[in-house]
Formats: structure tokens, C-alpha cells, sequence
């Protein structure tokens, strides 16, 4: 990121994506919120600037400079001061950028929101959810990274759309579900507990229609589309503490604990990724549950610090 980056901000030249990526560095670099700040205030200057010498050329509004300099001040004083408590305001984990807010979890850390229509969203660890402070036009849309259980606020006349970054976008009028789309992970799963969603991928328009209970599974690397029955508790239950596992790659599983523990984990036996688990984990601490790893599977541990290393028994 730099001045240029800056710049097309202000002058309000960037696309969403990128717009966001911009406020996010910005958010992170004070003495650059310092240059966004003073960069706007010549922007806004150069356009009263303009309207005032516009003004100027009709006899009606003939002002002397006395009073254009006032009113370029005030005018400046008045937009920046618009524009830090929109951009910047302190206190608060949310950030609104032309009207959008972003509410971002912490490794180890689950947060419930509600939004503008009583929609509620908890969010699991290490997430991002990108939504409008208030829904307006013909949809209520959202973005995903990372993982959350939503309980929609039914809406006929505005259907809930949660997009993920990899292209899934999941569409309800009022419902309960889970969406999963780290971006570490293989798979983008979205589980229905009550309702009905439809589930699209949107480079090849592949779609499907998931009933209570259902599951539909995106394999990014076979960009492949699959639904199956499951037990929606297995994929909702990390809301209250636990973590169930049915035949689950042991690298979701690993996933699973980086974000909860803030723990790093390395593998000596390489066999140990092909390795599926099931077994709970009900509030367990991470030595628990790596205990509890050593009784139920093949897969032992080393624990230094804050690293754990995984191998395979012989």
C-alpha cells in the first residue's frame, strides 16, 4: 500500500474489494491515517474550490474573498470531521466505511452480532463478516471469511445472501445454518438446521437446494459440488465450547485447534494428514484433548511452549 492507494480512496476511485484491503492497512497505521486525513481535507478543499469559483462566475452570488475563505473552512471542517467519525471510530471493534461494517474475531474468540433486520450471527474464531449498517435495495447480502452460524430474520421480500471469497453464495428468506469457508481449508461446507437455502457456485452457476439437515460440500481443488445427510449438532456445536468430529480429516481437526488454543502445531509423520478422527471435545483444555488423541487414535504428541508435534506411534 501507498500514497497512490491513498489517493484513489479519497477520490473515491476504488473497487469494493480493493476499498476494503486499503481501510484495513489504514486501520493498522496511524501516521498514514494522518496523510489519508490531510489528503482529504486538499481534496475536499479543491472541490469548494471549484464550486466556489463556479459561483463566483454568476453575478447574483459575487462574494468577496474574505468570506469564500470562511466558507471553504467551515466547509472542510465540517466534512473531515464527517469523514473521521464515519471512517475511524475509536472504541469500537466494528468499522463503517461508507456504510458498511466489519466485525472481525480473534483467534480463541466466538462473537454474536445481531443486524439491522434482527438477523444473528455468531461468529466462530479468526473470522471476518463484512455487512451494510442498514439493508437497502432488493436483497439483504453479506460476506464470509472464515466460519458462522447464522439465524436469519425472515424476509420474503428480501432474500438473505451470505458470499464467501472463494465464490459460494448461499441464499435464504428465513432460516437457520452454518457456513464454513476458511481459507486454509479444502472444502466450503454449509450445514441446514431449519428452512431451506439455496447454495450456488458461482463460476460454473453449479446449484443446489439443501433441505434440513443437509449439507452441501464444495471441494475447491475438484471444484465439485456434493450434498449429504448429517447431523447438524457436529457442525453447530463449537458455539457453545465443543468440538465433534465424525471421520474428519485430521487437517481440519489441527485447523480447528490453531484457531481456538492460539497454539502452532508441526508433523513429523506425514501419514498423520491422511489420519480421519471422531471423538468430542466437550470444553476440554488443549493437553486434554491431545490426551485424549493418544487413548482414542495412533496419533501421539510433544508439547514445548506454545508448539505441539504430532507423530505416529510405531
Amino acid at each position: 500500500m501507498n500514497k497512490k492507494d491513498i489517493i484513489a480512496l479519497v477520490e473515491d476511485r476504488l473497487p469494493a474489494e480493493k476499498k476494503q484491503e486499503v481501510i484495513k492497512w489504514l486501520l493498522k497505521n496511524p501516521k498514514q491515517q494522518q496523510r489519508y486525513h490531510i489528503l482529504k481535507a486538499k481534496h475536499v478543499a479543491k472541490l469548494l474550490r471549484k464550486s466556489g469559483d463556479d459561483k463566483m462566475q454568476r453575478p447574483s452570488k459575487i462574494q468577496t474573498g474574505w468570506y469564500k475563505y470562511v466558507g471553504y473552512a467551515a466547509g472542510i471542517a465540517l466534512l473531515l470531521s464527517l469523514a473521521y467519525m464515519l471512517m475511524w471510530p475509536t472504541g469500537n471493534v466494528e468499522t463503517s466505511v461508507y456504510a458498511t461494517m466489519e466485525t472481525v474475531t480473534s483467534i480463541g474468540e466466538n462473537r454474536t452480532i445481531e443486524l439491522s433486520d434482527g438477523t444473528k450471527i455468531t461468529l466462530n474464531a479468526n473470522t471476518t463478516l463484512s455487512y451494510p449498517k442498514t439493508f437497502s435495495g432488493e436483497s439483504r447480502e453479506v460476506s464470509l471469511k472464515g466460519e458462522a452460524f447464522f439465524d436469519v430474520a425472515h424476509n420474503p421480500e428480501k432474500p438473505f445472501v451470505v458470499s464467501t471469497d472463494n465464490g459460494m453464495k448461499i441464499q435464504v428468506l428465513g432460516t437457520v445454518f452454518n457456513v464454513r469457508s476458511y481459507p486454509e481449508d479444502l472444502n466450503v461446507e454449509t450445514t441446514l438446521v431449519s428452512g431451506k437455502v439455496k447454495v450456488v457456485e458461482e463460476r460454473d452457476k453449479k446449484t443446489v437446494v439443501l433441505n434440513p439437515s443437509q449439507r452441501a460440500t464444495y471441494v475447491k481443488n475438484e471444484d465439485k459440488l456434493i450434498v449429504d445427510n448429517v447431523q447438524t449438532e457436529n457442525f453447530t456445536a463449537w458455539r457453545e465450547g465443543k468440538l465433534i468430529y465424525d471421520e474428519t480429516p485430521i487437517r481440519q481437526v489441527i485447523g480447528d485447534l490453531k484457531r481456538k488454543y492460539r497454539i502452532a502445531f508441526s508433523v513429523e509423520s506425514p501419514e498423520i494428514m491422511d489420519y480421519k478422527y471422531t471423538g468430542e471435545f466437550d470444553n476440554l483444555s488443549i493437553e486434554q484433548i491431545m490426551d485424549l488423541f493418544e487413548v482414542s487414535s495412533p496419533i501421539l504428541y510433544k508439547m514445548k511452549d506454545n508448539q505441539i508435534t504430532l507423530y505416529m506411534e510405531n
